[in-house]
């Protein structure tokens, strides 16, 4: 029987959390919330809600480091397929199951692709994501439609195999990176792009951009 577990990365999310947590629990089993270093009641939400939390100390190191503890616990505990997802709501739990059929299928990690559906995405998030795209799909050597989303369903040996060592929003975009260079198949699966009125992203575009681009530079350093 295939282990399955969720991977949420969190900071300051207590008024969202707990019903991301109840609509996985929906489809899979369980759930691990990684709590980097909340100064709000992050972690207790999540408890409640039926999660694990594994409880980082501070400072906030970013969302690559906590998906970083995340795979850790997963590879550790035996888990053979994570699937990760924002803290904020902005990734639908009821399509788990699509990513979980796209890995069925053959695939070795599944993200979700939201340019094609860009909602209410802003302009500089539009751009953002259109230029990092095509700058990870020139380094993975492969077609990615969307370098930046965080729902994803992803195979052990993946995880093993495409370790990143980004701190920020950068790792989802090297983990894709590493996970093609190692011969994984990469499948998009279309969500749509969803903005909360309540929910204050994380991302800060310049900075986070240029942070990409700085990894980027690193990447391409190591692998040419």
């Amino acid at each position: 029987m295939t282990k399955i577990l969720a991977v949420i990365p969190a900071y300051n999310e207590a008024p969202r959390i707990a019903p991301v947590i109840e609509g996985i629990l929906a489809h899979l089993p369980e759930v691990l919330v990684v709590d980097d270093a909340s100064t709000d009641d992050t972690a207790e939400e999540a408890a409640d809600a039926g999660a694990l939390v594994l409880n980082l100390p501070p400072p906030n190191h970013g969302k690559g480091h906590a998906l970083r503890q995340g795979f850790r616990y997963a590879l550790a505990e035996g888990y053979d397929v994570v699937v990760t997802l924002d803290a904020d709501g902005q990734h639908q739990p009821e399509l788990i199951p699509a990513f979980l059929q796209k890995l069925a299928a053959g695939a070795d990690l599944a993200y979700g692709d939201r340019l094609t559906d860009l909602g209410k995405m802003p302009a500089a998030r539009i751009f953002s994501n259109r230029v990092t795209t095509r700058l990870v799909g020139f380094l993975a050597g492969a077609r990615i439609e969307d370098s930046q989303c965080g729902m994803r369903a992803i195979r052990r040996w993946v995880l093993e195999a495409a370790v990143t060592s980004a701190d920020r929003f950068a790792a989802e975009s090297e983990q894709l990176v590493r996970a093609a260079r190692a011969g994984a198949k990469l499948a998009p699966v279309t969500i749509p792009t969803l903005y909360l009125k309540d929910s204050d992203s994380k991302m800060r575009v310049v900075a986070d951009t240029l942070r990409f681009v700085g990894v980027w530079f690193r990447l391409l350093g190591e692998l040419w």
